[in-house]
Parts: C-alpha cells; structure tokens; sequence
C-alpha cells in the first residue's frame, strides 16, 4: 500500500479509503490510486484486514453429503445469494460424521467467518456443547432442527410430506404399503414416519411392523430394505422412499428381484431432483421448495450478522406433491389368491358376528 500511495502521490489513508469505499476521496484523486494499483498489480491483503476488523466476508456452509441432489441445490442456492451480497461461502461435507461436523465448526469460527448455515447430522443430544464451538458466530440450521431455544431454523413439512404422498398411494387402492424411513434422531426420519403412520390410520389401515424398514437416508441401505421387503411372502404393493437417495435403491431392488415398476410394484418418495422425470416410468415425488428455503436461511443470518437479536425463527416451508407414472392402482389379485383372501376372510367375518351378539348381551 506504501508503493501505491507513492506512485500516486498521495497518503496511505487515501489510499484505504479508495480501495475500501469507507470515506470520500474526489475523483481525481482516485484515478491517481486506481493508476497506481494497476500499474503495480497491488491487491489489498484481505487476511489481514479481517484480522484487524474481527470479521470476514466469509459464511460457512456445513453440509451431511455434497452429492445428495437435495444439499447439492441447495449449495447452490445459497452460494447465488452470497455472492449478490458480497459474501464468499466456505463449503464442508461432514458426510454425516458428527465429530468431522464439530471440526469444520471450529475451523470456520478460527477463520473469522461471520456465520455459518448447518444441515446437521446428529442426534440432539451431540449440541449441547455447540456454544463452545461456535462461540459468537451466528448459527442457522436447515433441515434438521438443533438447540431451537437458541438457533434459528428452516425446514419442510415432513408430516405434510409424508401425509400427501400417503394419501396419493392410499388413495389409487393401496393397502400394502411399506415405508423406507430415515434416522430417527432426525428431524426428517422422525416425522416423515409419522406422516407415514398418520396416514395410514386416517385410511383405517394399520401399521405393518416387517413393512417399516430404516433406510439411513442412503441408497446402499435402502436397496437392501426394499430387498427383503420385495422377498416377503406377501411382499408390499408399494414402497414409500423418504428421500432421493433411498428412491434410487428402492427401484435398483426392483429391478435386481426381476420385478417391474409399477407394474409388480409402486413406488414414491420426497425430494424431487432433475433427472426424476428421466427415469422409466417417471418418478412421483414430493418435491422440496430449496431455493426458498436456501433463501430464508441466508436472509436470517444476514439478519443475525447484522446484530438483530430476537428470539429464534423457525420457518416451515409447504411440501408439493409432484404426480409422475411411478405409482399406479395395485395389481388385482390372481385367482388362487383372491379365493385365499375369501377364504381367510370367513373366519374373520364369523368372529366379527360373534363378538357383536356378545357385546349385545353384555349391554
């Protein structure tokens, strides 16, 4: 900055004035200092500028997996809105490793950054230590709902989610529906599988246990779940995948087991991402709204790095059902096993007669 103030024959506080907009310098004098600048290639020393000032125009982003479409448009989302603001992201896949999570957290609160957006991977109890690694750094988590007395949130309906999708299922005649479900300490595992259970009782249906498997939001484990359910002896008439990854193995089982969607079986999911139309059939999802939500998050921690000091907002987006050629009536059954389901049905119609004259005397 010496070199540049000399060439341009001015002070070092013109110069820093020019180079960081924080006062009026006349238009003369900065054509001196921007000649200068080129002529010597100068470029200010960003590091040490945050370091005199305790901030930077840095905002960390804590993802559980880059490559998940859901995540992968957020960052995306996120980035655009940083960048029309002045602000660079530092982006951090934790791949769902909650100590690797802490590391990144720790490391964005070492290098100044002003706040830091969180789609957190663990279980609650993992943050309640999170003030000792985040310190006064603003905190905004989407997705899954941490420490809520003290951060902020943005997150989807995933009992809605679960709801719609359900009753779309429900809804073409399904009976047999089984449920890919995510982890449970997560705010999405836990109410996309009440949605799931929600539904079904409204229908008068009940909750199959062998139908309800634990996917863990990824694609290995929900092939092997929708493995066994497909080898069932009564297999489900549909499948129900809680997010884009489990789809993606839910239908390589079908295919693997020699079976056809939605020929054999139905099947659906949350998260709609680009290529869902491509498949054969067209899958029917739940589709998040990211950019909004991408949004939201940003603009609360704009409002926290800005100092506003409210309670914490929590906002819940609505979920939309998006209907491809993935799910269709189930099919009728055959012959010898409509005769086994009259059959089975006798007995109980004839318990059912019983039990009513009993209740009747008991009155």
């Amino acid at each position: 900055m010496k070199d540049v103030a000399r060439l341009a024959q001015v002070s070092l506080a013109t110069v820093s004035a020019v180079l960081s907009g924080s006062a009026y310098v006349s238009p003369e004098l900065t054509t001196r200092v921007k000649k200068a600048v080129a002529a010597l290639g100068y470029a200010p020393n960003t590091v040490a500028s945050s370091l005199k000032k305790g901030a930077t125009r840095i905002i960390g982003l804590v993802v559980p997996d880059v490559t998940n479409p859901f995540f992968t448009e957020l960052v995306h989302s996120v980035q655009k809105r940083a960048r029309e603001q002045g602000y660079a992201v530092l982006l951090c896949d934790s791949e769902r490793d909650i100590e690797q999570e802490r590391s990144y957290l720790k490391m964005l609160r070492a290098h100044l950054a002003t706040g830091t957006i969180i789609c957190a991977a663990g279980p609650d109890a993992s943050y309640k230590d999170l003030h000792n690694d985040v310190g006064i750094m603003p905190i905004v988590t989407v997705d899954h709902i941490i420490r809520a007395d003290d951060y902020d949130s943005v997150v989807l309906d995933n009992v809605a989610a679960s709801r719609m999708i359900m009753q779309h299922i429900i809804g073409l005649g399904h009976t047999r529906v089984a449920i890919i479900a995510g982890q449970q300490h997560l705010v999405p595992g836990r109410d996309r599988l009440a949605g799931f259970a929600e539904a079904l009782r409204g229908a008068g249906l009940d909750v199959v246990p062998e139908f309800v498997r634990h996917g863990a939001f990824n694609g290995n484990d929900a092939f092997d779940c929708a493995h066994a359910l497909l080898a069932l002896p009564e297999r489900p008439s549909a499948i129900f995948a809680t997010n884009n990854q489990m789809l993606i193995g839910v239908m390589r089982a079908i295919s693997e087991s020699g079976l056809s969607c939605p020929r054999d079986v139905s099947v659906a999911a949350i998260d709609d991402f680009p290529w869902a139309a491509a498949f054969s059939p067209a899958l029917t999802t739940v589709r998040q709204p990211v950019d909004a939500m991408a949004e939201a998050a940003f603009n609360l921690l704009l409002e926290r790095i800005n100092g506003t000091n409210t309670a914490p907002k929590h906002l819940v987006f609505a979920p939309e059902l998006v209907i491809r050629q993935s799910c269709v009536a189930p099919p009728a059954p055959s012959g010898l096993a409509l005769a086994a389901q009259k059959a089975a049905a006798k007995p109980t119609a004839r318990r059912a007669k019983s039990a009513g004259k009993a209740q009747l005397s008991d009155a």
